[in-house]
């Protein structure tokens, strides 16, 4: 299953992330500064994580979501959001 690049809300969670490479968040505190609904967010992290194009790690009680910069499709991934901004 491909990243859908036309999908606003993985736009805008691809783009923060490619912004802020080094972040690292929780998925309340993501749906806060990103402003989407939790449930469509821990969707999308769940596909996107199981691509391997984020990495997840869990906390006490939370799972931290970041992007994985080493992913072989990284640079390309970047590329593509840069230009759909």
């Amino acid at each position: 299953m491909p990243i859908n690049f036309r999908s606003k809300i993985d736009q805008k969670l691809l783009g923060y992330y490619f912004a802020n490479p080094e972040a690292e968040h929780y998925l309340r505190e993501l749906s806060r500064i990103l402003s989407f609904n939790v449930s469509f967010l821990s969707r999308e992290l769940k596909i996107l994580t199981a691509k391997g194009i984020f990495i997840s790690s869990k906390r006490g009680r939370e799972i931290y979501f970041r992007i994985n910069q080493k992913h072989p499709l990284y640079n390309e991934i970047r590329a593509i959001i840069k230009y759909i901004k």
